[in-house]
């Protein structure tokens, strides 16, 4: 499932916010890693006109390497355990 933004705010530069201190016990370079990660691949899904599907399947393998960095970094950290 892919989020469906208007076309004018998805192609405008968005600076990358500050980590919320909610999310101060990951890592920066994940959460931006994977944020970039889903921009790219939501862009290249909608972009019918010219897709490239091997961009395309690097975009989805690029953002399934981040997903799993980042919840590898998670489990590191003791938070896949269960009360």
């Amino acid at each position: 499932m892919t989020s469906r933004l208007p076309d004018e705010l998805v192609d405008q530069p968005y600076p990358m916010p500050e980590v919320p201190p909610t999310c101060s016990c990951l890592g920066n370079a994940l959460l931006k890693r994977l944020a970039r990660a889903k921009v790219r691949l939501d862009r290249m899904e909608r972009d019918n006109a010219s897709r490239d599907l091997s961009e395309l399947a690097a975009a989805r393998v690029e953002f399934s390497l981040a997903s799993r960095a980042l919840a590898d970094d998670l489990i590191t950290q003791g938070l896949d355990e269960r009360p």
